[in-house]
C-alpha cells in the first residue's frame, strides 16, 4: 500500500483542511475496513472511524513527519477499536452482574415471602395445639433445646417430650400437605424446620 505523499501530512500539521480532507479521502474505505474486522457492526465501525479523524486532527501539530504515516494511523484505528471492545466487554459483565444480582434479590425476597406464608400457618397450627404440645414443640424446634433439657425444665419424662414432638410434626405435615403442591420450597422448609 502507498502512503501518502509527505507533502500532505506536512501540510496537515500545519492545520490545512485540505490535506485532512485528503488524508480522509485515502484512508477511508481501508480503514472502515480494518475495523469493521474487529467490530463486525455498522454503526460501531463508522463511529470509531470518525473517532480516528477526530484524533489526527486534535493532535496534528504534534505528527511526526519522519515517521510512517500510515502505521501511525493505522495504531490509533487499533486503540480506538481495542479500547471500544473492552468497554463493550466491561459494559456487558456489570450488566450481566447487575442482572444476576436483580435476579438474586428477586429470589431472595420470593424465597422470604413464602417461607414468612409457611411460617405464618405453622404459627397459627401451633396456637390451636394444646399447651404443652407447643410448649415442648418450640423449646425443641424454635430454642434448640435437647428432649433432655425440655424434660428437665417441664418436669416430665424424655418419652414423653419425644412422643408430644412427634405427635405435633405428624399433625403439621398433615396440615400443611395441601400446600405441597404450591411449591417445593415448603419441602425445603419442611426438612431444615421439623428433621432433629
Amino acid at each position: 500500500m502507498t502512503d501518502l505523499k509527505k507533502e500532505t501530512i506536512d501540510a496537515l500539521k500545519e492545520g490545512n483542511k485540505s490535506a485532512f480532507r485528503e488524508v480522509i479521502a485515502f484512508y477511508e474505505k481501508r480503514l472502515y475496513a480494518f475495523i469493521f474486522s474487529f467490530t463486525k457492526s455498522k454503526q460501531t465501525t463508522e463511529d470509531i472511524l470518525q473517532e480516528v479523524f477526530i484524533k489526527v486532527w486534535t493532535i496534528k501539530e504534534t505528527l511526526n513527519t519522519d515517521l510512517a504515516f500510515n502505521a501511525f494511523i493505522y495504531k490509533i484505528a487499533r486503540n480506538l477499536t481495542f479500547n471500544h471492545l473492552r468497554k463493550v466487554a466491561n459494559q456487558n459483565a456489570l450488566r450481566e452482574s447487575l442482572w444476576k444480582g436483580i435476579n438474586e434479590m428477586h429470589e431472595r425476597t420470593e424465597n422470604t415471602i413464602i417461607f414468612n406464608d409457611y411460617e405464618f400457618l405453622v404459627n397459627k397450627l401451633l396456637n390451636d395445639l394444646p399447651k404443652q404440645k407447643r410448649n415442648i414443640f418450640i423449646l425443641s424446634k424454635q430454642q434448640g433445646k435437647s428432649n433432655q433439657e425440655i424434660a428437665e425444665e417441664l418436669g416430665i419424662s424424655q418419652k414423653t417430650v419425644k412422643n408430644h414432638l412427634w405427635k405435633t410434626m405428624q399433625i403439621i405435615r398433615e396440615k400443611l400437605m395441601p400446600y405441597l403442591s404450591e411449591s417445593l420450597y415448603l419441602l425445603v422448609f419442611l426438612d431444615l424446620y421439623f428433621i432433629q
